[in-house]
């Protein structure tokens, strides 16, 4: 999802800007509430495997009509009420089950719970067929997050209505189990509407079938699991803009892009450049992530402006307008969200957090290095425009806080670029992706799920990292102040947290841009104290240091002024030395002190050695270890005092 506060700018103005700036926010922090899975616990005793609609929409009102089939599993030991939700501003005209009529006695109602007591108990593992018939007039929506329904008159005149069930609207429309955890294994949706519409939807388009009445029928198909809120429809005078991409893998396939447009003269020119674009992204996302997961079917758009942002409706997502950051977002959607869909919607950021980064690994490719950058420095600064609140939504009982624009969709999409930070190889990041759409495909994740994959092809624990960045709240600001004394170069940093009764302070490793006339010099620093002193060897005149110089972790920094009163205090740090540097079997530290902590980390920060000094000198292996750089970190007892030195293999 994307929710846009304005359609008032122009195409070159949202290529200039991080597409999330004008996104709406909700903010705060709440005590910890969670939202029952299911409406009531009769809906756990069954299992969805199909759903066939047959229903009739209009682009002029919200009027519903028509009768909805439920296939299903019973997986209770008996299953005696059949429990379903429909909005208590829908008529529940009758239900068959198993094509028998159920009496009107033995439906209850309360509130948008529809309760149907069968007959006779079903056993487990009966397949069994409910049909519901209804029809209403449902209040219309204003968008995101209000009816299931919505209508609206565009500027021209031209009438347009379109479906969303994001978080909790699919009883709107349709008699439906909202369950994240229960995907409908296929969909078929058949659609009665003036015949001077389109209707647009899931999957593949089947047939058309005219109607009585200067009607016609359109009769959708998906194959692929689908979760509840990912059904769609739209329906309004569109014109049929379609094409093939083709993937550059190698193996020659093609998939089809439809797209539903505005049937007039003047969308096409100035939108066609960045629907053709959505191959080209097709593309490049299979080779990130995986193959497209939907692509037996169709990818495509359609649109509905008065929407402001998009939602991913599986294979045919629901756009405000074609741009280019916010295709790449929706259409990331498809594998993060909707192939694989987050286990609870306190784990949404499994879903718009990666969406919402996407739309820079969009802009990386398409637009180069330094775009990217100043793309994740705009999400940076709105992610740190909130003290508090973290990016596991504490509160799922509120759509606002799922969905909120600084903690779900920026902060979130922070810690997957710090994630992708903390890789000991870029490609390892993407490896991680790839697994991970791989071991939960169709299926759900959470957010320990992802850090267990993250664990297995980092090779390190990342408890600390998922804790303070994901569970915790807030970011760290970093302060403090350096002298150099000849070649000893010494470095003091001071941290504190944006959210201190949350936590004290984050462990990350920092690069350090150490600035001189004859070049600047980039070292990583393991900072993992509220105040951590550092001393390195330099060959060249120090004039000022930068913290985080290429905007890789979420924080805030102060100046760092030249003091030349700070100096390691523990002498001895200063006389440690490592020999031989270079070497091909390992490295020997001597003139250690007892509990001295050492940690050799690759130039990427990622942990490969850790020890402890029982003696004055310690070993450390390097065999196993590719060609290249390292930084050795010593820690004396209470790290207070860290000696950094660059090794070689």
């Amino acid at each position: 999802i994307f929710l846009f506060a304005s359609l008032i700018l122009s195409y070159n103005d949202l290529l200039a800007q991080n597409i999330s700036d004008i996104c709406a926010k909700q903010k705060g922090t709440h005590a910890i509430v969670n939202r029952p899975t299911i409406a009531t616990p009769e809906e756990d005793q069954y299992d969805v495997t199909h759903l066939a609609f047959d229903i009739a929409l209009n682009n002029t009102n919200t009027d519903v009509s028509g009768n909805v089939i439920t296939t299903a599993k019973v997986v209770a030991t008996s299953m005696a009420v059949y429990a379903f939700e429909l909005s208590r501003d829908i008529t529940l005209d009758s239900v068959k089950v198993n094509n028998v009529l159920i009496s009107a006695g033995q439906i209850n109602t309360t509130g948008d719970i529809r309760k149907v007591t069968l007959n006779a108990a079903l056993p487990v593992s009966t397949v069994f067929k409910a049909q519901v018939y209804y029809h209403g007039t449902l209040p219309n929506g204003s968008g995101f997050f209000t009816r299931g329904l919505n209508q609206v008159n565009l500027p021209s005149g031209t009438p347009i209505m379109y479906t969303l069930s994001d978080p909790f609207t699919a009883q709107d429309w349709w008699p439906s189990k909202q369950s994240l955890q229960d995907k409908i294994d296929s969909v078929d949706m058949w659609v009665t509407v003036p015949a001077t519409n389109k209707a647009g939807s899931n999957g593949l388009l089947k047939n058309v079938t005219a109607m009585p009445g200067g009607k016609s029928r359109y009769e959708w198909k998906t194959k692929y699991p689908i979760d509840y809120y990912l059904i769609s429809v739209a329906v309004a005078p569109y014109g049929d803009y379609s094409y093939y991409m083709h993937y550059t893998d190698g193996s020659g396939d093609s998939m089809l892009i439809q797209n539903y447009v505005y049937d007039s003269l003047a969308y096409m020119p100035a939108n066609k450049k960045a629907l053709d674009t959505t191959g080209l992204i097709v593309d490049y996302f299979s080779k990130l992530f995986g193959r497209y997961p939907f692509d037996k079917e169709k990818y495509g758009h359609c649109i509905a402006q008065p929407l402001g942002g998009g939602m991913e409706h599986q294979t045919m997502t629901t756009l405000a307008f074609a741009q280019g950051t916010l295709i790449a977002h929706e259409l990331g959607h498809q594998w993060w969200g909707d192939h694989v869909t987050n286990s609870t919607w306190a784990d949404v950021w499994l879903s718009e957090g990666f969406a919402s980064y996407t739309e820079q690994l969009f802009v990386e490719h398409f637009q180069g290095g330094a775009a990217f950058k100043t793309y994740r420095t705009n999400v940076f600064n709105d992610a740190m425009s909130s003290n508090t609140g973290s990016v596991y939504v504490d509160d799922t009982t509120d759509a606002n806080r799922i969905f909120d624009g600084v903690l779900t969709y920026r902060k979130g999409a922070s810690v997957v670029h710090m994630l992708r930070y903390l890789a000991p190889k870029d490609e390892d990041f993407f490896t991680v992706l790839k697994n991970y759409q791989q071991q939960h495909a169709f299926g759900f994740a959470s957010t320990e799920n992802l850090k267990d994959i993250a664990e297995q092809v980092y090779g390190v624990a990342l408890d600390t990292f998922f804790d303070q960045w994901i569970y915790k709240e807030g970011f760290p600001r970093y302060g403090g102040k350096w002298y150099q004394d000849g070649n000893q170069f010494y470095l003091q940093i001071n941290q504190t947290t944006s959210a201190p009764s949350s936590i004290a302070y984050f462990t990350m490793p920092l690069e350090i841009n150490l600035r001189s006339d004859a070049g600047d010099t980039v070292i990583k620093v393991y900072n993992n104290a509220v105040s951590q002193n550092y001393s390195l060897s330099v060959g060249r005149i120090i004039k000022g240091i930068t913290v985080d110089p290429n905007n890789h972790v979420l924080n805030k920094a102060s100046a760092f002024t030249n003091d030349p009163t700070l100096s390691v205090t523990n002498n001895d740090i200063i006389a440690i030395a490592a020999y031989p540097n270079p070497s091909n079997d390992g490295w020997k530290l001597n003139g250690l002190s007892n509990n001295m902590d050492v940690v050799l980390a690759d130039i990427a920060g990622a942990i490969k050695w850790k020890g402890k000094a029982t003696a004055s000198e310690i070993f450390i292996p390097s065999l196993s270890l590719p060609a290249g750089n390292y930084i050795c970190t010593i820690i004396t007892n209470g790290a207070d005092v860290v000696k950094v030195i660059k090794l070689s293999k």
